[in-house]
């Protein structure tokens, strides 16, 4: 939260591709956007996954999906906190209809999706002359991290 809290785009940014996909399923099944991964006692995104499938469960829903979709590969925190831990807190609750969604991993449409991206960058980066976008070369509002600023300095160089 502190990082997010000086401005960090990361909650935002996923929130916008939940929106999308669930836009371009058409909204067919209800969902919540939910974050994971909280590492040691500092503040984190909420609420969190575990206790929202509990909390669902609770409610009555059993058949539920997770998707993590800020991961595109799978991981430790797809394979063993998803699958492992969230799993066995789920089936001890009695929800037995917890799945994930599989990973994009190394998916040929995947794949081509990434490059079609990246094309698109460096066209628009030839065209413009910059070689990072302009939401890239802007720093978080309450940044004081000189090893960021430096970062963004060399990246926005004409001749790198």
């Amino acid at each position: 939260m502190e990082i997010i809290n000086k401005g960090d785009q990361y909650p935002s940014e996923v929130a916008a591709t939940v929106e999308a996909v669930m836009k371009k399923l058409s909204y067919r099944n209800p969902y919540r956007l939910v974050w994971q991964s909280q590492v040691g006692p500092r503040p984190w995104l909420g609420p969190q996954t575990n206790k929202a499938i509990l909390g669902l469960g609770e409610k009555g829903h059993n058949d539920m999906m997770l998707v993590p979709i800020a991961f595109t590969s799978d991981h430790i925190e797809t394979l063993f906190e998803l699958d492992l831990e969230y799993g066995e807190e789920a089936r001890e609750a009695g929800i037995t209809g917890l799945t994930r969604a599989e990973s994009l991993n190394a998916d040929p449409v995947f794949i081509e999706a990434l490059a079609d991206i990246v094309k698109g960058h460096l066209k628009e980066t030839e065209a413009t002359g910059n070689k990072s976008s302009i939401q890239f070369s802007m720093r978080c509002p309450g940044c004081q991290n000189e090893t960021c600023q430096d970062t963004r300095e060399y990246f926005n160089q004409k001749n790198v």
